[in-house]
Parts: C-alpha cells; sequence; structure tokens
C-alpha cells in the first residue's frame, strides 16, 4: 500500500515546536537519568571492586527477594560491571518507561486537548498524520540523546569488567525500552479521548507487563520472554551482550506505531476509538466539589487501589522464598538452633518489608499526587469556571482536592501492605505479625502529608513548577533505594525522608522526624492555600 506523505506534511516544523516547548523537560530528565546512571558507574569499583566485596552482594542479589525487584543473576563469574548491570538495569529501564510516557502523553492527547492540534490542522497546510509523527520523532530524539550520553560516558566510567560492547548495549537496551514503551502510548492515545486515561492506560500496560516480568523471574527465567519489559533483562550485559532484544524492542516500537497510525485514521480530533457513552441523569449525591471530585476519580481511584493490592500481594508471595539463605546453610542452623534460624529468618523477611514500604510510599505519592495536580489541569482548561461562580471559597477546592488526594494515598499504601501482609502470611509458616505491617505503615505517613505539602505549595504559589515534586520524590526513592548500594556519605542520605524510618518495622519509630515532617507539611500547606487564595486563576 502506498504512502501518502502529505499526511505528514510539516511533520518537522511541528517536531521543532515540540522541541521547543519539551526541551526543558527533555534536560531536566536526560540530566538526572543519564548523569546519575554515569555517576554511579563511575564510583562502582570503589564499592564492589575486591572479590570480598563481590561476594558479599552476590548472595544478597541471588536471593528470592531481589530477584522480584532487580532480575536473576545470570553468570556464576562476577566482576563489578556484571553487579552494576544487575542493580541497575530494571529500575532504570522503569525510569526511562517513565519517561516516555510523558513526552508521549504531552505530544498527543496533551496537543489536542489544549486544541493546538485543532488549531493547527485547521488552518495550516499540515498532514493529518504530522502531529503523530512529529511524536514519534520526538521521542527518538529523547531516548537517542540518552543512549548517546549514556553510552559516551560508560566508556569513560572503565568499569572492571566492562567492554565497548557491553557499555553500548547497556544505553542502547535502556533506551530501546523507552521508546518501544513510548511508541505503544501512542495507541493509547488513540484509542481514548483525554491525557488523564491515556495515563492510566499505560501504566496499567506496563504494571501487567512489570507483574509479568517479577513472576516469572522468581518462578522459572526462561518465560520472562513473555514480558516485553523482561525482554531488558535477556541482553545479558557484560557476559552473553545479546543484542536480539533491542531488534525485538524495536520492532514492538515500530509496530505499535503503526497501529496508532491506523487508528488515528478511524477517528476525529478531540474524540477517542472509544466512544464515550451517553451521561447519565445527573445523580442527586453531585451537590459540590467533593461529590463532583469524588464522580470523576472514582476510576482511576479503584485502579490504583486494586493495582496496588496486586502489587503488594505478588512481593508478599515470594516471602517464602527470602530466607533459602538462612535454610541452606547447615552451619546457621546448628550455630543459632530452631529458634534462632526462625528469629533470623523473620529479620529478613521484615528488612524485605521495609524496602516494600519505600516501593509502597513512592506510588502511593503518585497515586495521590495525580489527582491534585487535576485541580491546576481543570483550572488551565476552564473547567472549573462554572464551579468558581458559585458560592464556594478557593480555600474549599483546594482543600477538596488536597484532602481526598491524600485519603487516596493513604488507602494506597493500607492496601499495599495488607496485600502484601495477607499473600506471605499465606505461604509463610510462621506468619508475621499484624504489628510490623501497621508500624510501618505509620511510619510512612508523614512522608505522604510531606509530598501532599510541596505539592500544595507549588499549585498555589508557583503552578508551573509542580513538577518539582516529582522531582524530589524520585530523588528520595533512588536516595533510599540504590544509597546503601552506592555507599552515599550519610549527609546526603538524610536528605530523603524515607531515610529516617529506614529501621522500621524492626525497630520502633522515632517520634522526632515524625514531628518535623509534619511540620513542614503544615508550612508548605498553608503557603499553598495563601497563594491559591491571591493568585489569579488561569483560563
Amino acid at each position: 500500500m502506498a504512502i501518502n506523505m502529505t499526511q505528514y506534511a510539516q511533520t518537522l516544523a511541528l517536531l521543532k515546536a515540540n522541541l521547543k516547548r519539551d526541551w526543558l523537560k527533555m534536560t531536566i530528565w536526560l540530566v538526572v537519568l543519564a548523569g546519575m546512571f554515569v555517576a554511579v558507574a563511575a564510583k562502582f569499583e570503589g564499592i564492589y571492586g575486591t572479590p570480598k566485596q563481590i561476594s558479599t552482594i552476590a548472595e544478597t542479589l541471588k536471593s528470592q527477594a531481589m530477584v522480584s525487584l532487580f532480575g536473576p543473576m545470570t553468570t556464576a563469574h562476577l566482576n563489578t560491571a556484571i553487579i552494576f548491570a544487575s542493580e541497575m538495569m530494571v529500575f532504570w529501564g522503569i525510569f526511562m518507561v517513565i519517561f516516555n510516557f510523558s513526552l508521549s502523553v504531552g505530544a498527543t492527547r496533551g496537543q489536542e486537548e489544549s486544541g493546538l492540534t485543532e488549531m493547527v490542522l485547521g488552518g495550516h497546510p499540515v498532514g493529518r498524520l504530522a502531529p503523530l509523527a512529529a511524536a514519534g520523532l520526538e521521542l527518538v530524539i529523547a531516548n537517542g540523546a540518552f543512549v548517546i550520553v549514556t553510552g559516551a560516558g560508560m566508556m569513560v566510567a572503565n568499569m572492571p569488567g566492562s567492554d565497548g560492547n557491553g557499555n553500548w548495549l547497556f544505553a542502547v537496551t535502556l533506551g530501546a525500552v523507552g521508546l518501544s514503551f513510548g511508541l505503544i502510548s501512542l495507541i493509547f492515545a488513540q484509542l481514548v479521548a483525554d491525557s488523564h486515561n491515556v495515563a492510566i492506560y499505560n501504566y496499567v500496560f506496563f504494571g501487567i507487563t512489570y507483574l509479568v516480568r517479577m513472576m516469572t523471574d522468581v518462578s522459572n527465567p526462561d518465560y520472562t520472554w513473555f514480558s516485553p519489559f523482561g525482554w531488558i533483562e535477556k541482553a545479558d550485559i557484560y557476559t552473553k551482550n545479546n543484542w536480539l532484544p533491542v531488534g525485538l524492542l524495536l520492532m514492538l516500537g515500530v509496530v505499535g506505531f503503526a497501529a496508532a497510525v491506523i487508528l488515528n485514521g478511524n477517528r476525529d480530533i478531540d474524540t477517542g476509538i472509544i466512544q464515550v457513552r451517553g451521561g447519565k441523569r445527573t445523580s442527586r449525591f453531585l451537590r459540590g466539589s467533593g461529590t463532583l471530585l469524588f464522580w470523576n476519580q472514582k476510576a482511576i481511584s479503584l485502579f490504583w487501589i486494586v493495582g496496588m493490592a496486586v502489587l503488594g500481594a505478588s512481593y508478599g508471595s515470594v516471602f517464602n522464598s527470602i530466607s533459602k539463605i538462612v535454610n541452606d546453610s547447615p552451619v546457621v542452623r546448628q550455630v543459632l538452633g530452631q529458634s534462632g534460624v526462625r528469629h533470623l529468618e523473620q529479620n529478613q523477611i521484615l528488612s524485605f518489608v521495609g524496602i516494600l514500604g519505600v516501593i509502597f510510599s513512592v506510588l502511593a505519592v503518585v497515586g495521590g499526587a495525580m489527582v491534585i495536580n487535576h485541580l491546576y489541569t481543570e483550572e488551565r482548561r476552564g473547567y472549573l469556571q462554572m464551579i468558581n461562580t458559585k458560592p464556594e471559597s478557593r480555600s474549599k477546592l483546594l482543600a477538596t482536592y488536597m484532602v481526598y488526594g491524600f485519603v487516596l494515598s493513604v488507602i494506597i499504601l493500607f492496601v499495599a501492605l495488607m496485600a502484601a501482609m495477607g499473600a506471605g502470611n499465606s505461604v509463610l509458616k510462621h506468619p508475621l505479625a499484624f504489628k510490623y505491617f501497621w508500624r510501618l505503615f505509620i511510619a510512612m505517613l508523614p512522608t505522604l502529608a510531606l509530598f501532599t505539602g510541596i505539592l500544595v505549595a507549588l499549585i498555589g504559589i508557583m503552578p508551573k513548577w509542580r513538577a518539582v515534586v516529582w522531582i524530589a520524590l524520585g530523588g528520595a526513592f533512588v536516595i533510599s533505594y540504590f544509597g546503601r548500594l552506592i555507599d552515599l556519605p550519610a549527609w546526603a542520605m538524610k536528605l530523603s525522608p524515607f531515610y529516617w524510618f529506614r529501621k522500621v518495622p524492626l525497630a520502633h519509630i522515632d517520634v522526632a522526624p515524625v514531628t518535623w515532617m509534619l511540620g513542614i507539611a503544615f508550612v508548605m500547606i498553608v503557603i499553598g492555600f495563601i497563594g491559591y487564595n491571591h493568585r489569579d486563576i488561569e483560563s
């Protein structure tokens, strides 16, 4: 079938406009992702450079808990570079997927919702498929830039055990997984009619691929081929240096873009393939901004709650595998005795639960922050004009979104921990007490309040800078998750709110950090409310 090139007219002009709009976002993401990746690589020899250091971390990474997080170790002959690849591949792949989702949604549905796509297509000689092609090219450029910077940086870092083929394969694999999922996101941008639902579809798809990767890595790594996200592990960086996963990811991306092109030809601007059903009679419960917010957010809220329950249960199902190192050691059993072994097993599992608490808390903040962010999104689109004409104060409106978002984040965290406890205790011979999960839940609440307060302050006084909360959250997660692995200094570790509860649930909660975190959150919320009441409302 011949390609009608007139449908792609002015693609480069739109690409230039996209890059002009997104250059700051792309620069920040690339500096953080590529810069931190290379910085860790450069420092890694000092952390895991000796055989003893490598042997110690290898035992940890081979445990089922770490396999569920990082993937399996594929070789017994380990070196610094292989340890680095094992620790970094999965989580940097996650960051690349999130980065590409952010770009693809903004370049497609975000443009249509703002009216720019209709204005361009209606008033200029621009091809119908030009906006879609420009979005695809923007993804190629962003991931290409990451590959070049990361690959070159890895060559300079020159870790023991690394080689040029492995360095560039590492960079290209991460770029390929980001590009592939970004192009698949273009499909969902054709299926549904707003960016909010596109994001839901994106993360549902990614969540499924991640869960398949996690479960197959633990049960049978051969089945990880069924997960597109799991393909990045099959590259076997610095061992076999297999380029096949890169080819598969690029093919998947091309298929995704082709499908998006076909779907785009079967819909109108500002509509989706999946048609919105006709509205029902107005519910008698819709009596204000609070009930309206609940009505609009109930689907995404349910998605978050169910999704986190599934994630929690998935991690809980591997609890029985965590203590295998202890069980498989006759020396440990002989020295400690049965009660001592049981105590050591419990401590290992609870340490893993503490890690899960950080992961679940980060995701809970994301879920709640998306709701609060929606206030500014609806403000820019003019959706709040009718509400603002009614005798309802701005303070009440902001409080409605803030309370809903915070309560949702609390529910998400609680459900995830309870699901992990339920699934974990179902496979353990000696179930864990509820008090440990409750203690961890209470410990994480101040961190939820802190990030909520930061976001409220930004929406109140500097709404265009609200993305700062994502930078702060991502930084806190990286510090807490990778800080000890990359031997960060104590002062750097303390920058993460999660650091102050690192010993929970094994230890009791320290009241001091709870107090100052809640104090900062309160001050930030007050600043946000004052600013929101005095700034101009956008439309």
